[in-house]
């Protein structure tokens, strides 16, 4: 027998769940001044959930991304009207002990006669007959989700739902999901660097702990050939999961922000906990000498600038907040992370995807114990910052004298990243929790957003970011095109990172761009020397959701809600300009940002920008 089939036999199913419907978890959870409010609008929206008709999802909207890109109108309908409807339901039957389980029951029934679990946009072979694997067992981050979501609700619930819908939901989950992970080849996420292994691996785990029980609760199911395929997947699962865990440098940074670390680390952490639950401690995630996991764990504080502003390269959005129970519970396993302040926390536990076993372990994880105290009045020292070596991000942060909260972050790295933007010596400048110098984030996903025309769209090429264009010519997508680190030197005083950004640009007279910051005293100078073979026409560009005003030569003005900066340069090489520039947000709004464009023709010159805080 090996090691995984030991440990699973040393431990027992119901510690998956062990404390979950505790009727004093859920009366400490209501009293929470954290998350009680948001469980009165779980109820007032199951309330209305109950009393309306569940939305279809037809043929119509399976096929518009084949059509023409757009993954929003399925996508709508399948998150918004059955995800989070699934997981407000779910809430309340779980913590009501009289809440009627049948319109929960009618919305699992509709979900298991999906035809798929999938979204469009991760199918393969849309609209073939008779694709290579049937549509229906194929398995993304939402198949995988959904399997994880149906198959627990079936545990936590077993007695307030009926024998069919049970059966049902084991069956399906079977069918889609288990099945073909034991009898089908290998998916290509198993072996992936990325959060898909982590978010599928997680959920495919969960399931299988869920259902493969060993127990014989439903007609022609043998406990040994589920003990048997249990010990597989988890097998299998574990594997992946280091593959997840490989995607990251010793630094502990994600690449794709904190937004995406909360995702795939997100499942780390629930799947990571199940085992050890199910194990009686045997099977540790966690437990790893070289430190690495811990350093992963470390993330969101490092990468805070200042209130929920982060350094957002890539497709995180430019601010984010933590889910208070995965907070809670990594401090639970790493007790010298810092504790989050109160307005870094979210307070809606049901999230824009409708995760479920996000929501739940959101409610659960925060308020194992008494409620947390957040002492709103009291200000944390401020971490200094520092540098992540292997993705190549220098942050910096300090107090000016006048107690605003100034932070800054720059990137070298490469054009062929996860989430890839071209974003090569970009940065973020943030005052007061403000992004003044941004990074625009995620832009509204569609095909185009994943397909050839990607860095046509502002808020991923280089054009919408705080780095130069040459020739009106933005950075190419490569991994060729990348930043060589000259000086990464950090202190509590004072920060400097200089790097080498000429290979991104496919500009045949550029011979040489080196990008250096300097950030101390709560002011950031930027200086760019830049020389060519011929003149070439250049362009500075500093980006900004906030607006932007020359107030006198050599003196730009950008001011946002709540703080201000002033960026400083020399006017006599370089000729100013304000542009407005419309960007689709990822969750389809449509905002106008600003950029500051210096511009001047040479084929040498330097560019030194200084931008600190004004009232």
């Amino acid at each position: 027998m090996n090691d995984v089939a030991k440990a699973l036999e040393a431990g027992r199913r119901e510690d998956l769940i062990a404390g979950y419907r505790s009727p004093d978890l859920w009366r400490r959870a209501q009293a929470s001044p954290l998350s009680g409010p948001a469980m009165g609008d779980v109820v007032a929206r199951a309330g209305t959930w109950a009393g309306t008709g569940i939305e279809p999802l037809p043929l119509s909207l399976y096929r518009r991304y084949a059509a023409d890109g757009s993954r929003a109108p399925f996508q709508d309908v399948y998150l918004r009207a059955r995800r989070n409807r699934l997981t407000d339901l779910a809430l309340t039957v779980l913590w009501g002990p009289d809440t009627d389980p049948a319109p929960l029951e009618d919305l699992i029934w509709a979900v298991c006669d999906e035809y798929t679990w999938c979204l469009p946009a991760h199918v393969d072979g849309l609209l073939e007959p008779h694709p290579s694997r049937p549509h229906a067992e194929q398995i993304d981050l939402f198949a995988a989700e959904t399997a994880f979501t149906l198959a627990e609700l079936r545990h936590l619930l077993a007695d307030r739902l009926s024998p069919l819908v049970a059966e049902r939901i084991r069956s399906e989950v079977l069918r889609r999901v288990l099945r073909p992970i034991l009898e089908g080849p290998a998916p290509w996420w198993e072996s992936a660097r990325t959060n898909w292994s982590a978010v599928c691996a997680g959920s495919v785990g969960m399931a299988a702990l869920h259902l493969l029980d060993g127990t014989a609760d439903s007609a022609g199911t043998d406990r040994a050939d589920d003990a048997a395929a249990l010990v597989r997947i988890t097998t299998r699962m574990i594997e992946a999961m280091g593959c997840f865990l490989a995607g990251y440098g010793d630094d502990g940074a994600c690449p794709e922000g904190l937004a995406y670390w909360s995702y795939g680390f997100g499942f780390f952490t629930v799947y990571a906990d199940a085992l050890h639950r199910r194990t009686a401690g045997l099977i540790d995630l966690f437990d790893d000498p070289t430190g690495k996991v811990e350093e992963i764990a470390r993330f969101p504080e490092r990468v805070f600038l200042s209130g929920t502003a982060t350094a957002a390269f890539s497709d995180s959005p430019p601010h984010s907040t933590l889910c208070p129970g995965l907070a809670a519970r990594l401090r639970r396993r790493f007790p010298a992370l810092a504790p989050p302040p109160a307005d870094r926390l979210e307070t809606e536990p049901v999230n824009s995807m409708g995760s479920w076993p996000t929501a739940l372990r959101s409610l659960v994880w925060a308020n194992e114990s008494e409620p947390p105290r957040h002492d709103s009045g009291a200000e944390a020292p401020v971490d200094p910052g520092g540098y992540f070596r292997d993705v190549q991000w220098m942050i910096s942060r300090a107090t000016t004298a006048d107690r605003q909260h100034i932070a800054f972050a720059a990137k070298g790295g490469h054009n062929d990243e996860l989430h890839n933007h071209n974003d090569v010596g970009s940065f973020v400048l943030a005052v007061d929790g403000e992004p003044l110098l941004a990074e625009l984030g995620q832009g509204f996903y569609t095909g185009q957003y994943f397909g050839p025309g990607r860095y046509d769209i502002l808020c991923t090429g280089s054009q919408g970011h705080s780095v130069p264009l040459f020739n009106g010519t933005p950075q190419r997508a490569s991994r060729k095109a990348a930043a060589e680190v000259l000086a990464a030197e950090h202190s509590p005083e004072r920060g400097l990172f200089r790097i080498d950004i000429t290979s991104a640009y496919p500009v045949p007279e550029l011979t040489s761009l080196v990008r250096e910051f300097t950030f101390a005293d709560g002011r950031l100078t930027l200086h760019d020397r830049i020389t060519a073979d011929a003149p070439v026409q250049i362009t500075e560009r500093f980006m900004s959701f906030a607006p932007i005003t020359l107030d006198a030569p050599g003196r730009a003005l950008v001011r946002g809600d709540r703080a201000a900066l002033l960026l400083s340069y020399d006017a006599s090489d370089w000729e100013a300009g304000v542009l407005r520039h419309t960007h689709e947000k990822h969750d389809g709004t449509v905002v106008t940002v600003h950029s500051l464009d210096l511009r001047c023709t040479s084929t040498a010159v330097d560019l030194e920008l200084e931008a600190r805080p004004v009232a």
